[in-house]
């Protein structure tokens, strides 16, 4: 019997693939692969509480692709072993989860680095302003993990929407995806092609579609909004084949 927290997580890690796949390009999919495949193992090792050893043996078969990939003496592979190790000590040694606020810009940040910062420098040797506006969309990504968790961490943990309120952290995560898609150069809704314009204009009302969701749904699901993942990535991809054909 499958469990829901590895269908789920299967399910987070293809968004994660795509959007990687279209964010990076198709020729450097291996990339893509491996942040997929972290983000499977990371999740299942944080909330299965089931066959952890083979979730460990899945990170390590990955780890290993990544120091092949990025060389086991390279910068970018010490900094993977270091979002590793943040795992790791997520809800043990150091358990750094019960530290007041700082679950979402640490979650944040490790998907930034993993599947923006480390192959873009790693391919390119830099990274450009519309790489670190990556960190608009996983913020608001996991503020919503972090609304889905309110009513487990009252009382126990310190968390942003405890702080703001239900509401006020609605506004914020809206605020955070409209500004995401007004600065990225993604959106595209006048083009010619008539995908990437239908594409672009779902995109735009994403962020209003989401505030009716989180305002009229009494248990909210936060893999609804993970699914923008995979739209920003077959989007990117479609871009890419009108550029090259």
């Amino acid at each position: 019997m499958i469990s829901s927290s590895l269908k789920s997580n299967v399910l987070l890690a293809i968004f994660a693939f795509v959007f990687s796949l279209g964010f990076l390009s198709k020729t450097n999919w291996p990339f893509a692969a491996l942040f997929s495949l972290s983000i499977l193992a990371s999740y299942q090792w944080l909330f299965e509480r089931k066959n952890h050893w083979s979730y460990l043996i899945l990170a390590g078969v990955t780890s290993v692709c990544y120091a092949i990939l990025l060389s086991p003496f390279s910068w970018t592979f010490a900094t993977y072993i270091c979002l590793a190790l943040l795992v790791l000590t997520y809800e043990k040694g150091l358990k750094w989860r019960k530290i007041p606020f700082l679950k979402p810009i640490i979650i944040s940040v490790c998907w930034f680095t993993l599947g923006i910062a480390i192959p873009k420098y790693t391919l390119y040797g830099q990274l450009l302003f519309k790489d670190f506006l990556q960190l608009l969309l996983f913020f608001a990504l996991a503020l919503v993990e972090d609304l889905e968790d309110m009513p487990k961490d009252q009382g126990h943990i310190k968390t942003i929407p405890l702080f703001l309120s239900k509401g006020t952290t609605e506004v914020l995560i809206v605020i955070l995806l409209a500004s995401y898609f007004a600065l990225c150069s993604l959106i595209q809704p006048f083009s010619e092609h008539l995908e990437i314009k239908i594409l672009s204009i779902a995109l735009i009302f994403c962020p209003w579609i989401y505030w009716y969701y989180l305002k009229n749904t009494p248990k909210m699901n936060h893999r609804y909004f993970d699914f923008i993942l995979f739209l920003i990535g077959v989007l990117h991809l479609l871009v890419q084949n009108k550029v090259n054909s």
